[in-house]
């Protein structure tokens, strides 16, 4: 299951987005493979969470060029997360 700290002063769909960015880091969710949909995210969130802030999550890892929607089959993951989205300096 999938936690959302409520309290957070960070929002709730970035939560999302590093808990996928993660999976994805780990090999979870490989290159290639599609990411589960709204609906088996909904459920994995508990129902804590809207649709529109699952959709959020997405457009954001869209933005990093993470994931890549295909019409009629769901989203994919097209690339590894750079490590400097979680906040490690790649330069040193």
């Amino acid at each position: 299951m999938i936690e959302i700290d409520r309290e957070s002063i960070i929002p709730m769909y970035v939560q999302l987005a590093s808990v996928l960015r993660e999976r994805i880091r780990r090999g979870e969710i490989p290159v290639g493979r599609r990411i589960p949909s709204q609906y088996e995210l909904e459920q994995e969130l508990g129902g804590s969470v809207s649709r529109r802030t699952i959709q959020s999550a997405i457009d954001l890892l869209r933005a990093e060029g993470i994931l890549q929607g295909v019409q009629g089959k769901g989203v994919f993951v097209i690339a590894l997360p750079d490590k400097a989205s979680k906040g490690d300096r790649a330069d040193g």
